[in-house]
């Protein structure tokens, strides 16, 4: 059992289903109490922190012919319970039962009932990231919430964990849900869908809703009209009425970008003349640049440069040529002071 919510004319409705399968064996639903827009009002308390599900409700199932298992459907109601109950047996609640270990086989069989759809939103709700690799290893105790369960049952408890993300998660939560970074390559699709071509993201998600709509909606319920199922059209809200989650590695990546692909890049270093060359530009034999002070050299270069200024009839080249020679000895120089 589980309860279903639909909103009718702006304000929630609650049903209470039952997964069921239907003639042909396929899984479905079928309801069994309409809950009204106040489930709590089933909820009794006797006093103290006790509480239990309003006997009416419970002749009615049992009545239809349920079997019903009271702390299952304690749980279903634990939602709506009193806050100050929930707060103090919440430690009861949360109490796991024992763990079922599963064989390799039976994992594998998990792993194949489940649809891609249902493994990449349940990835992203337990781990937080569009990165969906990691799905198909994803171990199988998180999917057994969904085994046995009809495609209404499923979506159900999507919902429910869904309305936990904040807004600005719910675009990148459907771009990995509808697993459209397989449409593009790179570091881009699957880190920051934002820097995208925005055009194409939207053709192929629209292309994965009706996909999707054919593959896992269309029998859902045999009095749903031709359009896009409701259970669908919550993500094409969420992915036109928001924006990606915001990322410093975009900025980060924009960066490095343009620093990689600018048109100008500073020139490498030159080389140093050597010892021989700057001494020739001076008209000096090599033993002479020993036998120089800081002071001499500078008195000639000062000549020189009067001579080879460009001012004075020199070329640049032949200053620029002296400038870098009188730079080159005079560290030479510096070393032997």
């Amino acid at each position: 059992m589980y309860i279903a919510i639909r909103i009718q004319q702006g304000k929630p409705r609650y049903i209470l289903r039952e997964t069921c399968r239907s003639q042909d064996g396929r899984l479905t639903y079928k309801d069994l109490a309409d809950l009204g827009n106040d489930p709590s009002r089933f909820i009794e308390y006797p006093g103290g922190n006790a509480f239990y599900i309003a006997e009416i409700l419970v002749d009615h199932l049992e009545e239809s012919g349920v079997t019903v298992d009271p702390d299952h459907l304690e749980s279903l109601f634990w939602p709506f319970l009193a806050p100050r109950i929930r707060r103090t047996v919440e430690t009861f609640h949360n109490r796991s039962g024992k763990s079922v270990k599963r064989t390799r086989k039976e994992d594998e069989l998990l792993h194949r009932s489940i649809s891609s759809f249902d493994k990449r939103r349940l990835h992203y709700l337990r781990f937080g990231t569009m990165d969906q690799g990691p799905v198909e290893a994803m171990p199988a105790a998180i999917m057994k919430d969904l085994t046995g369960k009809c495609r209404d049952e499923i979506e159900q408890y999507f919902l429910r964990h869904e309305a936990k993300l904040e807004a600005a998660e719910l675009k990148s939560y459907v771009f990995a849900a509808f697993d459209l970074h397989r449409f593009f390559s790179g570091i881009l699709a699957k880190k920051m869908p934002q820097a995208l071509d925005q055009e194409r993201v939207d053709r192929y998600f629209s292309e994965e809703l009706c996909r999707l709509h054919e593959q896992l909606f269309q029998e859902d319920s045999p009095s749903m009209d031709h359009g896009l199922h409701p259970y669908l059209v919550r993500y094409l809200i969420h992915f036109v009425d928001n924006d990606y989650l915001h990322t410093t590695l975009l900025d980060e990546f924009a960066r490095d970008f343009m620093a990689r692909h600018r048109f100008f890049k500073p020139p490498p270093p030159k080389p140093l003349l050597s010892v021989d060359t700057a001494a020739a530009v001076f008209g000096l034999k090599p033993g002479e640049v020993a036998r120089l002070t800081r002071q001499s050299l500078t008195q000639r270069y000062r000549k020189l440069a009067h001579t080879h200024h460009p001012d004075k009839g020199g070329t640049p080249e032949q200053f620029v040529e002296l400038n870098d020679a009188f730079q080159r000895l005079m560290q030479t120089l510096g070393k032997k002071d």
